[in-house]
């Protein structure tokens, strides 16, 4: 005789032939699990029930969870150095950081990091691994890794990825950067030294080397600069527009956005807006777009900056031997600073300021750009006639 077959309480018969057994647990009903043989499905509700008595009972849904959370979490101990450190540049060049600072992360990643400990996982880095890096290193290499591993790990902790809470990197790199730091009478250059400098370098290369001097320029932001960035106002004042930097270093290399807070309008000294406007006439061209310091090979290309530091170590070598580039820059604001610039005048000056301080100063800034100016282009001009009647 036929009909239904009939299952025991808790076991049920889907449609493709699975024994499902099923209980009711603190008023909600759960799947314990489909079986092929009603035997199996009996004995996997027995030992739920059994569970259940013993309020030892799991319900699958919670079974699920607690292995998807460790495997997340296996997941994230198993982050490697080499893995972590891409994330975290990646990061860092949305979030705005310059250019030059996340080109040199990966250079000092790519040459002393990586290489060593880039496929270890980040919690199997301990301080005496990153203390392994520097060892034999010079202070300059061992600023530089400390500095990078350092900035790495502690957003990995803030990241909580790969397992750390703490970061192994347990050397300060302040320390070295004071050691590093060069004695300030290296930096310092007089005017006649700078117009001296300038004459030395190749004759399209000279206005380089007064816009750093006088504007308060990075090399990079002289390299950046094209023709359609300068302009002349109505009263006669040459400004000059920085909103962009050469990165030499960059594959391939190209334009970007200068440093944060950096982007400005600077007026010009006068004598050096002379030489500008001659620059631009003898070898700028006219394309809006084409570059102030230009390639000897690649006309529309600017100037490599290894190319331009060959020239300038060359102009140098008799005059400030021991002369940084970046040193006219401080020098530019110094002066600029004593022509009467206040701290706000002269963070604009250098694009030290953040964006929302340049923002607040904006409106006063182009007047008090143009007053100052006229006093620094005083000044020097008093030095360098100075220098001729001697």
């Amino acid at each position: 005789m036929g009909g239904t077959r009939r299952l025991p309480r808790g076991v049920s018969m889907d449609p493709h032939g699975m024994f499902r057994a099923r209980l009711s647990y603190h008023g909600v009903r759960y799947q314990i699990g489909a079986y092929f043989t009603l035997g199996d499905a009996q004995a996997a509700l027995a030992i739920a029930r059994s569970q259940v008595a013993r309020e030892t009972f799991v319900p699958v849904p919670q079974r699920r969870e607690t292995r998807r959370l460790a495997r997340a979490a296996e997941d994230a101990h198993a982050v490697t150095v080499r893995e972590w450190s891409e994330t975290w540049l990646d990061g860092l060049e949305k979030a705005g950081r310059s250019p030059s600072t996340t080109t040199s992360y990966r250079s000092t990643l790519r040459a002393h990091v990586l290489p060593i400990i880039g496929d270890l996982r980040l919690v199997d880095v301990k301080p005496g691994t990153i203390d392994s890096l520097v060892v034999g290193k010079s202070d300059s290499v061992k600023f530089n890794v400390l500095r990078c591993t350092s900035s790495m790990f502690r957003a990995a902790v803030k990241a909580k990825t790969g397992g750390i809470t703490e970061s192994p990197v347990t050397q300060a790199p302040g320390a070295l950067a004071k050691r590093l730091r060069r004695p300030d009478e290296l930096d310092s250059v007089s005017w006649p030294q700078v117009q001296a400098i300038a004459q030395e370098m190749p004759e399209r290369l000279r206005i380089a080397v007064w816009l750093a001097a006088t504007c308060g320029l990075r090399l990079g932001e002289v390299l950046g600069l094209q023709r359609r960035d300068v302009d002349r106002d109505r009263h006669g004042t040459t400004w000059l527009h920085v909103r962009r930097q050469w990165l030499t270093k960059a594959k391939p290399p190209r334009y970007a956005d200068p440093k944060v807070g950096s982007a400005r309008l600077l007026a010009v000294p006068d004598f050096v807006a002379t030489m500008l406007a001659a620059h631009l006439t003898d070898f700028v061209q006219d394309d809006p777009e084409a570059p102030l310091i230009v390639s000897a090979t690649r006309r529309t290309m600017p100037l490599a900056q290894s190319s331009f530091d060959r020239e300038w170590r060359r102009a140098r070598e008799t005059i400030a031997p021991d002369l940084h580039f970046h040193s006219l820059r401080h020098a530019a604001l110094t002066a600029y600073n004593q022509a009467g610039g206040t701290t706000a005048d002269t963070m604009h000056r250098g694009g030290h300021t953040s964006l929302q301080v340049a923002h607040n100063y904006q409106s006063v800034t182009a007047t008090r750009d143009r007053e100052i100016t006229g006093r620094l282009d005083d000044a020097i001009r008093k030095e360098l006639e100075g220098e001729d009647n001697d």
